[in-house]
């Protein structure tokens, strides 16, 4: 996404004020699942001396992307 971190929080922070939490918990839910078939994707296609490196970037990226998400997402873990 080309928006900050805290544009996200406050995006995020929004909508669940405005009990919009249930319609950003199923977009993320989403988001991550359509991106997780395109990562697996990746990796189908990835050829097999390669596979392990690009499990690990694969995963390595995962990991940062999860955090980022927990992170902004904070907030409606407490209130939603």
């Amino acid at each position: 996404s080309s928006l900050s971190f805290e544009e996200l929080y406050r995006n995020a922070y929004n909508l669940v004020l405005h009990k919009y939490g249930e319609l950003l918990y199923n977009g993320v839910q989403g988001v991550v699942a359509d991106h997780l078939k395109v990562v697996a994707q990746s990796c189908i296609e990835c050829p097999s001396d390669r596979l392990l490196e690009e499990l690990k970037k694969q995963w390595d990226d995962h990991k940062t992307t999860m955090v980022m998400i927990r992170d902004i997402l904070m907030y409606m873990d407490r209130n939603f």
